[in-house]
């Protein structure tokens, strides 16, 4: 078996091509910019699909390819089961606008702006304090991870000799990388952000397409040349031990961390903690009007079915690399180029780019690095853009009595985003990762876990107080920074000679055996502390409100709505029905986006149905023999579901991909045209007035 023997010259060819054309959007973006509210949020002139299909750009990154790789390759198919519940319940919470809809209506830069609003200046300065440290501490990851893969991936050594110095690649590369995002945030804020994401999208998907044929071609059968069969697959998958089925995924309860739970937990995140996150901010806002940022999330049901596939082949193909004899070569030589990597983390993180640099060819592989470094600079330069904005919008800004000249406001932000760059260069360099990628988003995440009942609470109920905001916010986060301490604690003393000493000596073996990892992981972390806070709020509130210091906040002023709608962005009369308004469906739907809204839940609904079904046959129709259940969907019959979602997804992966690309090309048009006639106000800068 022939392996790539690394990065050719037509490889670095087109990934230098892809750069200079980046380049040349950034460049070009940068006469548009021109105040504030153009930096932080392209002035809310962004289309549905523009805001989509830039997005798309976002959840393809190298962070979260290989978050879902590591996810993949623990769990397999299991791991996909879950998400047919993940779907309806995203659908639905776009239909109805959970959150994003009224804190669109806000009109609010950031969620702390609309703290301020909604509770105090002082929370804002308080909760944006704690949202910025949570931000940069995850954010602080992405960078190791992506520069990582890339060294994996390129092959490139740990350390070289220049000068008669040693340099450490890993250092150096990080430098440059985060230096390189840092000037995409810096200079054409996010109108910059959102083209050269757009941009970078496009690439992505039509390449994701390319892979996915290759892929398919891996899948194929023996006599056409591919690396593996679908029989192999199949074979592969088997070998999984008892009770951490890959197939089955009611027979996975020993996995270790992607379980049952873990997407259960999840499920009830994606509602307590819709809009808390920041690290996108600039899009939350961007949107034309409520709407267009409504239907755009309902559009994302369909813009990632390629790169979803996608995610899903490559580890798939590795799993069958390293299981099956006929591949020992290939495993022999992966094992070999990870062996020097300390790390058991690292180099499972490491696997599937290193069998990718095996076993593409010249010009697939060089597509493969520029699509990683796309999703890259897509996902860090707006991270690096948002965290930086809200340290000075959130945490500068609300001390000052006065607003910030257009100048000063500008140079400010530049200033933050280059400080957030060198924590990031920092913390990748020094911080050693000790749980899956996911995991560790889960507990950092959680730093601000006080935050969604603190939103919920401010934008749908009137009776949420100041009081109740505070403590839970701060709640939350000293909650999560002391789990975060005690992890790192924990693996620090499983390494220690003496505290394992000590262990052993008062004969608490019991204790030094589980030192190695902390017995609860991330996930179950953050959850604990998400419902903790959630009843805090509700209480305090309740609280408040019997001993007469409630609150009756007006929050038709609050969301621009009746006559406070001075900005004309609610449509309030129409012909739509009581079921239609039950769906979610206001009078701003128009035929089109009542046809994609009814494609989505058709969509979401087959799948929810196939879930139901399959649920119940395993249930009701197995049996018991010696005292063990046995499911009435066998192995081959999971099989088959997967097998067949693999290919509708792929022909409807093509089809929603030229379609979203096209309108998105559209949105971009219109873009420029509005930047070029608005009637730009400096006074739009995040700045809360007393009246206001």
């Amino acid at each position: 078996m022939a392996f790539n023997e690394g990065m050719a010259f037509w490889d670095w060819s087109i990934f230098a091509a892809l750069i200079f054309g980046i380049i040349c959007i950034l460049l070009y973006c940068q006469r548009y910019s021109k105040n504030v509210s153009d930096f932080l949020s392209a002035s809310r002139c962004a289309g549905r699909y523009l805001l989509c299909v830039a997005d798309c750009a976002l959840a393809w990154d190298v962070i979260g390819a290989i978050g879902v790789f590591e996810m993949f390759y623990e769990a397999g198919f299991a791991s996909q089961w879950w998400g047919f519940l993940k779907g309806p319940m995203g659908l639905m919470l776009s239909m109805l606008g959970w959150v994003s809809y009224r804190l669109r209506e806000t009109r609010c830069y950031t969620v702390a702006q609309f703290f301020e609003v909604r509770y105090s200046r002082r929370f804002r300065i308080c909760a944006g304090i704690i949202t910025w440290f949570s931000g940069i501490v995850n954010f602080g990851i992405f960078p190791a991870i992506s520069i990582r893969f890339i060294m994996f991936l390129c092959r490139f050594p740990s350390h070289i000799q220049f000068l008669n110095v040693i340099w450490d690649v890993y250092l150096l590369l990080l430098i440059l990388y985060v230096g390189i995002a840092c000037c995409f945030a810096m200079f054409g804020g996010q109108i910059a952000i959102m083209l050269t994401d757009f941009s970078q999208a496009m690439v992505c998907n039509l390449s994701f397409l390319v892979f996915i044929f290759f892929i398919f071609k891996i899948c194929a059968n023996d006599v056409t040349g591919g690396y593996v069969s679908w029989e192999q697959i199949v074979s592969a998958l088997k070998m999984a031990p008892e009770g951490m089925s890959q197939v089955n995924p009611y027979q996975c309860s020993k996995l270790p961390s992607f379980n049952m739970w873990y997407f259960l937990i999840g499920l009830f995140g994606s509602v307590y903690s819709r809009g808390t996150w920041q690290g996108t901010i600039g899009y939350s806002s961007a949107s034309l009007t409520p709407h267009e940022g409504r239907m755009a999330a309902l559009l994302g049901t369909w813009r990632g079915m390629a790169m979803n596939l996608l995610l899903m082949l490559f580890p798939l193909a590795v799993i069958v690399f390293m299981r099956c004899p006929e591949f020992a070569p290939l495993k022999t030589a992966i094992e070999e180029r990870l062996m020097s990597v300390e790390s058991e983390q690292l180099r499972a993180q490491g696997l599937v780019p290193t069998a990718m640099s095996l076993i593409l060819p010249t010009g697939l592989l060089g597509l493969f690095l520029s699509v990683m470094v796309a999703g890259m600079l897509s996902t860090d330069d707006s991270y690096i853009h948002s965290w930086g904005s809200i340290f000075i919008q959130d945490v500068i800004l609300p001390f000052h009595k006065e607003p910030f000249t257009p100048k000063q406001h500008l140079l400010a932000l530049r200033l933050s985003i280059v400080g957030v760059g060198i924590f990031s260069v920092l913390f990748s360099y020094y911080f050693r990762q000790t749980e899956h990628i996911f995991m560790f988003f889960s507990i950092t995440g959680a730093i601000i876990s006080g935050a969604g009942a603190v939103m919920i609470g401010g934008l749908y109920w009137r009776h949420g107080t100041t009081l109740a905001a505070w403590i839970t916010f701060i709640s939350g986060a000293v909650l999560a920074v002391t789990s975060i301490i005690i992890q790192q604690c924990w693996h620090f003393a499983s390494g220690n000679g003496l505290a394992s000493w000590l262990l052993n000596t008062f004969h608490w073996e019991w204790v030094a055996a589980s030192m190695e990892k902390f017995p609860i992981n991330g996930r179950v972390i953050s959850f604990y502390i998400m419902v903790f806070s959630l009843l805090l709020y509700v209480s305090i509130s309740l609280l408040q409100k019997l001993l007469g210091k409630g609150v009756q906040f007006n929050l038709e002023k609050m969301l621009h709505r009746g006559k406070y709608d001075t900005h004309k962005e609610h449509q309030e009369h129409g012909n739509t029905r009581k079921w239609e308004r039950l769906l979610g469906i206001t009078p701003e739907f128009t035929r089109g986006d009542k046809l994609i809204f009814f494609a989505s839940l058709a969509w979401t609904a087959l799948w929810f149905f196939i879930f139901i079904f399959y649920t119940l046959a395993y249930f009701l129709g197995g049996s018991r023999v010696d005292g063990k259940f046995i499911g009435g969907v066998d192995t081959e019959g999971w099989l088959s579901l997967w097998k067949g979602q693999i290919y509708v997804t792929l022909v409807l992966g093509i089809g929603c991909t030229l379609w979203l690309s096209l309108g998105g090309i559209k949105d971009v048009i219109s873009l420029f045209k509005r930047l070029k006639t608005l009637k730009r106000d400096d006074a739009d800068n995040g700045f809360v007035q007393k009246d206001q």
